[in-house]
């Protein structure tokens, strides 16, 4: 079995979407334009960061541009009430632009592995227990004047993350629990500080307001080895529910509940198959 930190916070969200999403395979016709807008994003950092190592010029917003535009030429983009495929080009190639203007601000320089490649949406895996296999891509690991590693995610959130919400987050004790395990490997030192590059993909104002915002990294320390060892256990544990079928519904309470944002929502609560894409074969799995 294959875990990463995305399949498992989808689990403990609600272990019915993680059975019709990676156990079935089924599949909104359309895809939410913030997924679309995210993954462009990030695609255009990664390669404005390879030229900026190079000391090559590149235009981050033009990448964007042609990123968005390609993606809007496929089709299949979902947007919401309050957004246009307009309004969130605009938005893109801003943070794009503010971006190329803040980073050298940031103190920091990605980093290179032994090998020579700078490492940018760096794909890891370890093994966790007999049969269970854990996997990441990391966003962006950068030395700090001090010569301090940092692991940073880039999100495009709507507005800032509360800070304090680091330490909880599984998701960055995974990618440590990562990078300990390929550190020698990779000819890197041990990660000091993880967290999040944010860029708040607000609108473009037309006139006055806070528009499109490149924010300075937040970070926490490294974990103690305990945190790192609990967290081991629960990837053991979710894997344990999964194998043994256990996938209920999870609908929590009505301020919090995951299927507000669930794209499966009427297959899942009417069985309601319109803008769902079933696989030509089902697995032979049942939920139980």
């Amino acid at each position: 079995m294959r875990l990463s930190p995305t399949t498992v916070l989808k689990y403990e969200s609600c272990p019915q979407q993680y059975y019709l999403e990676e156990i079935l395979r089924v599949r909104p016709v359309h895809k939410a334009a913030n997924l679309i807008f995210g993954s462009a994003v990030h695609k255009t950092l990664e390669q404005w960061l390879r030229h900026w190592l190079l000391g090559q010029a590149y235009d981050a917003g033009a990448d964007f541009e042609r990123r968005w535009h390609a993606a809007q030429a496929a089709g299949g983009i979902e947007y919401s009430a309050t957004q246009t495929p307009e309004s969130m080009a605009e938005t893109g190639q801003r943070l794009a632009a503010q971006f190329a203007q803040a980073w050298p601000g940031f103190g920091l320089l990605p980093v290179l592995s032994a090998q020579g490649e700078p490492l940018l949406e760096s794909k890891l895996e370890v093994d966790i227990a007999p049969g269970l296999l854990y996997v990441g891509k990391l966003d962006l690991l950068a030395l700090d004047l001090d010569g301090r590693l940092h692991c940073l995610d880039f999100k495009t959130p709507s507005s800032a993350t509360d800070p304090a919400w680091l330490k909880a987050s599984d998701q960055l004790l995974g990618y440590q629990l990562l990078l300990d395990a390929h550190a020698e490997r990779l000819g890197i030192p041990l990660v000091e500080w993880i967290g999040l590059l944010e860029l708040i993909k607000r609108k473009v104002p037309k006139r006055q307001g806070k528009g499109p915002e490149v924010c300075t990294p937040i970070t926490i320390p490294r974990h103690p080895q305990a945190d790192l060892d609990a967290y081991r256990a629960k990837l053991e544990w979710v894997a344990e529910d999964i194998d043994r079928g256990r996938f209920p519904r999870r609908g929590l309470m009505a301020h919090n509940s995951p299927c507000a944002m669930c794209a499966l929502k009427g297959l899942c609560q009417d069985g309601d198959l319109d803008g769902i894409i079933l696989p030509d074969k089902l697995p032979n799995v049942r939920a139980a």
